[in-house]
């Protein structure tokens, strides 16, 4: 099916989830961790790190030693899972209340009036395949929210990145289950195989600091087709897949300032491969791809852990910026949204 709830779920839990996301330390100290910081990963080594800079992606260098003792804060594990219970009460009201919201939603717009026997379908013509990016991209986001929002209730940082995963694949996984009763649409194993995978990926970037250089984005501009008033007019804007642009951002700013000692300004700057869908209304769609310039959010200055939050959520959509088209043919953009 296509990524309704996912795409859905950024304007409903993005900015929450940014604004409510600091972390608080046993003792009620409030720190600001970060999956581009240090990460306290229990290993059989004494380990010297080189010098962490916030928001740079400077990689440990362990040293090997015969002499190795537990450390303090593999000793001290459970001190560090200790959730808060009012901010868990709080956001378990919120998440229950929004899924409740958007449900009810989505039964009204897509799945009222349709529901049948729980049945599979695989639609590969539909969108040529842009949408499994779609379910790519959104079990990635749900991931990314519902870490934030279990590791500001008081849960480590290493157990939150799974927490999160999970709860942003169950979530994925039931608007599945849901399609799966629709007689408009069912079951699409390939669907539910994009949501793993966004939640995978999620979890890969936190153990293999590399791909911390590489970040999924989204960008929307409606397209003809919905601009239309005719019945084959499509509905709303999450089915508008002609208006939807899939990037991977590569942070090659971070990554010379990193390894060649670039300037810090260089850092903001990053560079964006894009997939999307093209042809006009009566015409026989196609895949389109793209180049363009892009900005790193995580960048930007500030210590305050509300500004820090709201950059990171923001990090993940592609705002206007610079791009060409590579495919089918060459356009120029001066600014591409």
């Amino acid at each position: 099916m296509i990524c309704k709830f996912q795409l859905l779920l950024v304007t409903l839990l993005i900015f929450p989830a940014a604004l409510y996301s600091q972390s608080s330390s046993s003792d009620g100290t409030v720190s600001t961790p970060s999956m581009y910081s240090v990460k306290l990963n229990p290993m059989p080594v004494m380990t010297e790190f080189s010098g962490f800079r916030f928001g740079t992606l400077s990689i440990a260098q362990p040293e090997i030693s015969s002499d190795w003792q537990m450390s303090d804060h593999v000793k001290n594990f459970h001190l560090q899972n200790t959730p808060n219970p009012s901010r868990v009460a709080f956001l378990g009201g919120l998440t229950l209340s929004t899924g409740l919201l958007i449900n009810y939603q989505m039964r009204n717009a897509w799945w009222s009036g349709d529901r049948g026997p729980f049945h599979y379908r695989e639609a590969f013509d539909y969108a040529r395949n842009i949408d499994k990016l779609g379910h790519v991209y959104g079990g990635y986001l749900a991931s990314f929210i519902f870490y934030r929002m279990t590791n500001w209730t008081g849960i480590n940082e290493s157990r939150s990145v799974w927490y999160g995963a999970s709860l942003g694949l169950l979530f994925q996984l039931y608007v599945e289950v849901q399609d799966g009763f629709s007689k408009r649409w069912g079951f699409e194993r390939w669907d539910a195989i994009g949501d793993l995978m966004g939640s995978a990926l999620f979890v890969a970037r936190y153990y293999f600091e590399p791909l911390q250089y590489f970040q999924m984005k989204f960008s929307y501009l409606p397209s003809e087709e919905i601009k239309r008033r005719d019945a084959d007019a499509i509905e709303n804007w999450i089915d508008d897949y002609k208006g939807h642009t899939y990037w991977v951002s590569f942070r090659a700013g971070q990554f010379a300032y990193d390894h060649f000692d670039a300037p810090s300004w260089v850092r903001f700057f990053n560079i964006a491969g894009g997939w999307s869908l093209g042809g006009r209304p009566q015409q026989r769609d196609h895949t389109e791809f793209y180049l363009g310039l892009d900005w790193n959010f995580e960048a930007l200055p500030g210590n305050n852990w509300l500004l820090r939050r709201l950059w990171e959520g923001l990090d993940h959509i592609r705002f206007p910026a610079p791009a060409v088209r590579i495919r089918p043919d060459g356009v120029w953009y001066g600014i591409y949204i």
